[in-house]
């Protein structure tokens, strides 16, 4: 019978602690549908793609990179909420009070030459919600021939196409990119057909380096290596253009992905905000503190700077070592000292709170406490701790005297009434 009894509270916890893990809930999904009136164009003329945003749940907000052919055609228009070039437009519908289940783009194109191109999605797209709630997205592509009503074949460059022997095919060696463009940050330097060796920046939540070419020659063939799964800092990004003799040319891209910290930093200065929380970040070898003030943390090479008793260590800030320096008998306490450099000015000592993740301004018994929003704090002399425990000494001994003093003073006073009265009754009146 307790057998049975055990058994069936188990069965029962089992079944409540079932019910009460919540389900993973399902992420709601949206489709992104390219669409045009004709497949077919010709050079010179214009035609619209539609970008048609739909969900079985209503969303407010997109953000999408569209990717099209700029070999081939070159936008026109798009309306206040798309903007871009060269390849690569930007859909920012953003900031939306209201919730639909569709929103709608018309991209205005011009045909330039003759060829195929197509215009669909990048890989960073985001449809979410007024929650914030972000959902699944997949979407199509559309494809257009371009055609040249005066040719049916569209003619190589003659300056890329070398001479071949009487009785022999003629094989271009032209391996050379006419045009190139990145989804980036940044590039430097600015595209030149003949310089081999490119920077590019990326923010932290770039992982595949999209790019838009134009090969000098029709039939050179562009290929791209380890542009995806981007890692933070450097990486290393090939383009290989073969010419259709087999010549090779290779333009090399060091790729820099910033850090979750650095694009923070950076989005914050360049929306001009003033309320830039407390970051971390690697620059040009160097780390850098930013609060509202930006700080280079330095070394102390005079020992004679820090205070007595505290040596150098370092502390982990957001992935990045920090040198520091913490009292040598209590290498754990929430607050270490750095040698700061802010812009224009001497390396000094700041305190950094672990708790609060605040710098200080270090003056000994007196801090001038920076905060994240700009006010600077009234100056507060603390105490140390063996300080109050004396003060609270001082007073308790201060209060047992007084005391003391009143009693002695009572017995005393107690004491010449009780013989001024004994005087009196001897007295004969």
């Amino acid at each position: 019978m307790k057998r049975k009894f055990v058994f069936g509270v188990m069965l029962l916890a089992t079944v409540l602690s079932l019910l009460l893990i919540p389900g993973e809930a399902q992420a709601a999904s949206a489709m992104v549908e390219f669409t045009t009136s004709t497949s077919e164009v010709s050079t010179g003329s214009e035609f619209t793609v539609v970008c048609r945003v739909t969900s079985s749940e209503v969303f407010s907000d997109v953000e999408m990179k569209v990717l099209y052919d700029a070999s081939i055609m070159e936008f026109v228009s798009g309306g206040r909420k798309v903007s871009g070039e060269d390849g690569i437009l930007q859909i920012t519908s953003t900031e939306n009070e209201d919730e639909v289940k569709k929103r709608t783009y018309s991209l205005r194109f011009k045909a330039l030459k003759a060829g195929v191109g197509a215009v669909e999605m990048g890989k960073r797209m985001t449809v979410r919600n007024l929650e914030g709630d972000s959902f699944s997205v997949s979407a199509n592509r559309v494809t257009l021939t371009v055609k040249d009503p005066e040719s049916s074949e569209e003619t190589p460059d003659p300056a890329s196409v070398t001479p071949a022997p009487t009785g022999a095919p003629s094989l271009s060696t032209n391996n050379k990119l006419k045009s190139l463009r990145f989804d980036c940050l940044s590039m430097t330097p600015k595209f030149d057909t003949n310089v081999l060796e490119y920077t590019v920046k990326v923010d932290c939540d770039t992982n595949i380096l999209y790019f838009n070419y134009t090969a000098a020659h029709n039939k050179a063939a562009v290929r791209i290596k380890n542009n995806e799964e981007l890692l933070l800092g450097e990486n290393d990004v090939r383009i290989v253009v073969t010419a259709e003799s087999g010549d090779k040319r290779v333009y090399k891209l060091k790729v820099i992905k910033e850090s979750e910290s650095e694009t923070r930093v950076r989005e914050q200065q360049e929306k001009g905000k003033s309320d830039i929380t407390f970051s971390v970040y690697e620059k040009e070898g160097s780390i850098f503190i930013q609060n509202q003030y930006q700080f280079q943390v330095v070394d102390v090479k005079d020992d004679s700077i820090l205070p007595s008793g505290y040596v150098k260590t370092s502390v982990d800030l957001e992935g990045k070592s920090v040198t520091a320096y913490t009292m040598e008998n209590d290498l754990d306490n929430n607050y270490l000292l750095m040698y700061l450099k802010g812009t224009g000015t001497e390396p000094v000592l700041y305190q950094y709170d672990r708790m609060e993740r605040t710098v200080q301004r270090y003056t000994g018994t007196m801090t001038q406490k920076v905060n994240k929003g700009g006010n600077v704090a009234q100056e507060k002399e603390l105490i140390p701790k063996t300080g109050a425990w004396l003060y609270a000494a001082l007073v308790s001994m201060a209060v047992i005297i007084l005391i003391l003093l009143i009693v002695i003073l009572n017995m005393v006073l107690r004491r010449k009434l009780g013989r001024g009265k004994r005087e009196l009754d001897d007295m004969d009146f």
